[in-house]
């Protein structure tokens, strides 16, 4: 069986109403509107996923800190938690809750500034904080072995099932961001399964075969569609978003993915500008194969 994540929620929240704001993201929402955050995890249910994932990739203490909102991580963790639950619980049929643990310096970073002690303490922080409302953790858009190891360690403690996703954005070549290779990065993490996200499909047609050759765990992807995201940006910087390419709609998007079904993808899905369209055709392609 294969299991079909959501889709992005950053830039689906930008389409409904959100402000463009790299530096903020998707936090906004879970100040201003969690309406639009029920919205869009809703809509993802209807589509047909099987793993809704929590609106935290800009929750954590680190990235409110600028906003002067670093003391509100715990409660707006906890709320997209909730969030998230009460969508999954509304289905009429099973669909589990994935707590998102991203990176916490920056995305697309192979040196993350902070010790795996410091990462992981803070990992361990936002694990708490979703531990009640999630089934899984995915600790997802990993750039660096010390930061996915941070990650699934910390997230390991809830007794929970735990997913690792690497990017390859802005990177080149059959490994990490910090050129890790994936038969290393697989062999110290752990996790019960390996994932591809937030890179070009393209990149992912490439090392998923690859991946799927380094661990005997489940491996998957979810790519995004942004167009000519360059190479160092840094969003909570004040880099602009890129723009969202023209060519990745719903079909060839699920033409793609479908491919990545065949190397072997026990897991596939969507990140940035792959939105419920999308997810909705997936279903129907997935449940054909079936």
């Amino acid at each position: 069986m294969t299991l079909l994540l959501d889709g992005g929620m950053g830039q689906e929240l930008i389409r409904r109403g959100s402000p463009r704001s790299p530096e903020f993201w998707s936090a906004w929402a879970m100040i201003e509107d969690p309406d639009l955050v029920r919205g869009v995890h809703a809509d993802y249910v209807a589509a047909g996923c099987d793993v809704l994932t929590t609106n935290t990739y800009a929750t954590f203490a680190d990235r409110l800190r600028p906003h002067g909102l670093a003391d509100r991580a715990d409660e707006l963790c906890r709320a997209a938690g909730r969030l998230a639950r009460g969508a999954a619980d509304a289905a009429d049929r099973t669909v589990r809750v994935a707590g998102s643990l991203p990176p916490l310096r920056h995305s697309y970073n192979p040196s993350p500034d902070g010790t795996y002690e410091e990462l992981r303490d803070e990992y361990a922080a936002m694990a708490a904080s979703l531990n009640d409302s999630v089934d899984l953790f995915l600790c997802e858009t990993m750039g660096a072995l010390h930061e996915a190891r941070a990650a699934t360690d910390a997230a390991r403690a809830s007794g929970k099932e735990v997913w690792a996703s690497f990017t390859l954005q802005g990177g080149t070549g059959p490994h990490l961001l910090d050129g890790t290779p994936f038969a290393e990065a697989c062999g110290e993490v752990d996790a019960d399964a390996f994932l591809l996200n937030c890179c070009p499909p393209e990149q992912v047609n490439e090392a998923l075969p690859l991946l799927r050759a380094a661990t005997t765990r489940p491996v998957g992807a979810y790519a995004n569609a942004f167009h000519g995201m360059p190479v160092g940006w840094r969003g909570r910087d004040g880099s602009p978003l890129p723009e969202a390419r023209t060519d990745l709609g719903a079909d060839p998007y699920t033409d793609l993915v479908m491919g990545w079904v065949e190397t072997g993808a026990s897991v596939v899905g969507g990140c940035c500008e792959i939105g419920p369209e999308h997810i909705a055709r997936m279903r129907l392609a997935l449940d054909k194969r079936a």
